[in-house]
């Protein structure tokens, strides 16, 4: 076998016997190199970075404990793993050495199936150890990119989005634009805008999960989001004859009502838009899906459908990528949600109803000043 495939031990003794049988206890399975002395391991440690030191205590000169010391204080070779290897069983000495940074201590003589176990064992954790430090850069190294990436869609989108922006000013200027023509530039225009603000904030959710979002929390009327997200997905409920209906506290929403949460406004807009969305297509047609809000014990907004989550997926609704039966779903719909909620103080739960065959996601949330 090459060598330069074997992991690489220095043994170090100022016994050549010493040495000698630890190497044929070792060989053929390890490339051994020795010193016989503290100078010649220190050398030998920073020139040819072994993967492990087997270092005897007792030497004239500088001693394992000296040799010991001033690895760990070299960055070079402070992570190779060192085994005392001394007559001495004292159990002071083996506090000692590990209080030195030693991983484990052997005593002489040496038995076979000791030294080529304990070898095996720290070898084992330097390999583990050095995966887990390639599979880290290659972590860091995909965040990075993943926050490129972000940076580049968000600067390539504004473009052509920023047309669509200026669309309705282009449009009216041209003249001869009737009512439900102005209606639908308002929708596209506020649709465009949310948009924007969507690829603007598209690191928010990557930031919350790891800590580091700010909320910058404030009072949201919560019937004008909803009604926004409503005129939204009424396309989508419209191809399938779905009623969308919006109630407060059992009763049709008035012009006059109000109902104020704290939190963002894009946040909510975020997490309604994508439950709202996912109840139109999990409902069968000319059904009907209801938002109900209310006020007290506890401020809630709940969305109903007709249908219910397959069970496959029920204990792990609000996990990460996880969806059934839809072929472009990507499964983060209602984790961003849940993830958006607890941001902002609220909860979400999904429930359902097995006579009425319908599923409900609820999100509780802190009224302004405690109450709407």
């Amino acid at each position: 076998m090459d060598n330069l495939n074997l992991p690489r031990i220095l043994v170090v003794d100022d016994m050549i016997d010493n040495i000698e049988i630890l190497g044929s206890i070792l060989r053929p399975d390890h490339e051994v190199i020795m010193a016989m002395n503290g100078q010649k391991a220190l050398q030998l440690a920073s020139g040819s970075q072994p993967d492990l030191i087997l270092l005897d205590i007792v030497m004239p000169g500088m001693d394992g404990c000296e040799v010991c010391r001033q690895l760990k204080q070299d960055p070079a070779t402070a992570r190779i793993p060192v085994i005392f290897v001394s007559a001495r069983d004292e159990e002071i000495d083996e506090v000692n050495g590990l209080s030195l940074g030693a991983v484990d201590y052997i005593v002489k003589p040496v038995s076979p199936a000791i030294v080529r176990a304990r070898v095996k064992t720290h070898l084992s954790l330097v390999s583990a150890i050095r995966q887990l430090e390639k599979q880290n850069i290659i972590l860091q190294d995909n965040i990075r990119l993943r926050e490129d990436i972000e940076r580049i869609a968000r600067h390539d989108l504004k473009g052509p989005l920023t047309v669509f922006l200026n669309a309705q000013d282009m449009l009216q200027a041209a003249g001869s634009l009737n009512e439900a023509q102005l209606q639908i530039l308002n929708l596209q225009t506020r649709t465009t805008r949310r948009l924007m603000e969507m690829i603007h904030h598209s690191l928010d959710l990557y930031k919350m999960e790891k800590g580091t979002y700010e909320l910058k929390p404030v009072e949201v009327d919560i019937i004008k989001i909803l009604n926004e997200v409503i005129r939204e997905c009424s396309g989508l409920a419209s191809a399938k004859n779905i009623n969308l209906c919006l109630a407060l506290d059992g009763m049709a929403v008035a012009s006059t009502d109000s109902f104020v949460l704290i939190g963002e406004e894009l946040l909510f807009s975020t997490i309604f838009s994508n439950l709202l969305k996912n109840a139109v297509e999990a409902s069968p047609e000319d059904a009907e899906v209801m938002i109900s809000l209310e006020k007290d014990p506890q401020a809630k907004v709940s969305i109903t459908n007709h249908g219910q989550v397959a069970e496959q997926i029920r204990d792990r609704f609000f996990d990460r990528y996880v969806t059934y039966g839809k072929q472009r779903g990507t499964g983060l719909g209602t984790y961003s949600a849940m993830v958006m909620a607890h941001i902002m103080g609220g909860e979400l739960f999904l429930s359902m109803d097995p006579v009425e065959k319908t599923t409900t996601l609820t999100l509780t949330m802190k009224t302004a000043g405690g109450s709407a």
